[in-house]
């Protein structure tokens, strides 16, 4: 007599090889950005809703599993419903709020501050709460052989651990910082509280790994739910380089800003004589923080792969492994590049407004002394504008294409699944689109 064993890990019967694959061919949406970018000079903006479904039904095209492309069923009708939703639940009680908070404590600066501090912490619970429904919508409208991915769980509380892994840790800090000034006095304090902020930042590889389980643990594609079982302690060996970058730039920033501030005198100048700061240290300004920020996301990119490949190695899919080929290298360059693709389109299409304008020779001549100037007029506002809308939205749509391509083709999934046991699942995904994501500006790469 045979006993006969059944090895637990083994692959069902039937299953199959996940192959992800992308393509390249993003010319193909150069024209689709030109397009969208015109459409949305002619209708003011309002077509960005569309404009943003079209390139994601390309984009999504473009993702393919075994050879079949993944199909987008959103609508821009839907992510405008969505917006005047949020714009009229969230919005306008806000813009009304305040307009009542300054006649009823009109002179009150306390009142102010206070409905401010209140505005910008609701705003930060809503901005996860925000990247949550746009993920559940942008699952809901994705299919592949007919079958579609959800999202179940609640927005709510992903929002609100969204902001307390954040807000606890920083808080925390403040008040220590504030007990230090009043107990040592205000130098030390603010001593404290930079040198706090900065020590806050190593809850972040534990906030998101904690946001990558809530998230991950909540999707499904048909009736299989993902797994995720990642902890954030392999996170932080990488951290560390990253965190200690990123302080060094900013804590030069900070001295590079202080110099140029206290340096010119621009405070002074200003409470005693009320002159603004000049266009150069306007720009200078700008282009310290701005060089800042690019280059902590470029320091910061060998982390963010390690993160990628973290995430991924321990996410499963009925049996099979994620698995991510990201790069230090190739995600810093991803981030330079895709951060200069629209400052070059906007220097291009203010030249090329410039031109326009000078060829076209609609620039009202300059008024006589003594006359009221001439508005500048409509023609020459198009011309002006109409380059660099069209060359930016090109740009950005470009810029969109690269980031998919980058992510999609370095994503694997090692391991056979069951294709023929996976069932479609009965939710249906939220009826409107992601207005809180269209108020924050997100989108899906």
């Amino acid at each position: 007599m045979h006993t006969l064993v059944v090895d637990p890990e083994a692959p069902p019967a039937g299953s199959n090889r996940m192959d992800i694959t992308f393509d390249s061919r993003g010319e193909r949406l150069i024209g689709l950005g030109a397009v969208n970018g015109l459409l949305k000079i002619l209708t003011l903006g309002l077509y960005a809703f569309w404009a943003k479904t079209e390139v994601r039904r390309k984009l999504w095209s473009f993702t393919r599993l075994n050879g079949e492309p993944l199909e987008y069923t959103g609508t821009g009708k839907e992510l405008f419903l969505g917006f005047l939703v949020v714009f009229g639940a969230v919005v306008l009680p806000v813009l009304f709020g305040g307009l009542a908070v300054a006649l009823l404590f009109a002179g009150n600066k306390v009142a102010l501050s206070l409905y401010q501090f209140v505005v910008y912490a609701a705003f930060f619970f809503l901005f996860g709460n925000a990247l949550y429904r746009a993920q559940r919508y942008r699952l809901s409208r994705t299919r592949w052989r007919g079958i579609r991915g959800a999202l179940t769980g609640s927005p709510w509380h992903y929002g609100w651990t969204y902001f307390w892994t954040l807000a606890l840790p920083f808080s925390g800090i403040a008040a220590l910082a504030g007990a230090a000034a009043w107990i040592i006095g205000p130098h030390v304090g603010l001593v404290i509280v930079l040198a706090g902020f900065i020590a806050a930042l190593w809850a972040l590889p534990w906030r998101s790994n904690k946001l990558q389980a809530l998230m991950t643990r909540d999707m499904y594609f048909g009736d299989r739910q993902l797994s995720y079982t990642g902890t954030s302690g392999p996170l932080y060996k990488r951290y560390l380089y990253a965190w200690a970058g990123s302080a060094v730039i900013y804590l030069g920033a900070i001295w590079a800003t202080a110099k140029l501030v206290f340096g010119s005198d621009m405070i002074t100048r200003w409470e005693n004589s009320k002159i603004p700061p000049s266009l150069s240290e306007v720009l200078t300004l700008i282009a310290i923080w701005a060089v800042t920020i690019v280059a902590s996301a470029m320091i910061t990119a060998w982390y963010r792969a390690n993160q990628m490949k973290h995430f991924a190695s321990h996410t499963r899919f009925a049996g099979a492994t994620f698995r991510s080929d990201a790069t230090g290298p190739g995600l810093m360059w991803l981030v330079l590049s895709n951060w200069l693709l629209p400052v070059i389109a906007l220097v291009l299409g203010a030249i090329a407004g410039g031109l326009l304008i000078y060829e076209f020779g609609v620039v009202p001549a300059a008024p006589e002394p003594g006359s009221t100037p001439r508005d500048i007029g409509l023609l020459p506002m198009a011309l002006a504008i109409g380059p660099i809308v069209l060359l930016t939205g090109t740009a950005s749509t470009f810029a969109q294409f690269r980031s998919a391509r980058y992510f999609m083709s370095r994503l694997k999934l090692d391991g056979p699944v069951d294709l023929a046991s996976v069932l479609q699942t009965s939710d249906h995904g939220p009826q409107r689109g992601e207005g809180l994501a269209q108020m924050f500006d997100l989108d899906a790469f």
